[in-house]
């Protein structure tokens, strides 16, 4: 998963004046911005990414997939992702 990064707050008349910059800041260094306006939250400034990963959590399917998963591990048929790696390739150089 991607790294998560520090919120910031600016005013819209901030915004409005520095977006070029706030734009570079998502898009290099991860940065997100809650935009305000009247001293209260309307829109917020993040990555493409960062957005898309946001829909996929969100998306049913994926809930439902959650959901079976925690299902699974409390029944303890959950692997730790070194052995599943493991026998990924044991299964790989079998076939």
């Amino acid at each position: 998963m991607a790294q998560r990064s520090m919120t910031t707050t600016v005013p819209a008349y901030v915004a409005r004046t520095q977006l070029g910059s706030l734009l570079r800041q998502v898009t290099q260094r991860k940065a997100r911005f809650v935009i305000t306006k009247s001293g209260k939250p309307t829109a917020v400034l993040l990555s493409a990414a960062d957005f898309d990963d946001m829909l996929e959590e969100l998306d049913p399917e994926f809930q439902k997939s959650l959901k079976a998963a925690a299902k699974e591990y409390r029944a303890g048929r959950a692997i730790s992702l070194q052995d599943y790696l493991k026998r990924r390739l044991a299964a790989r150089r079998a076939g």
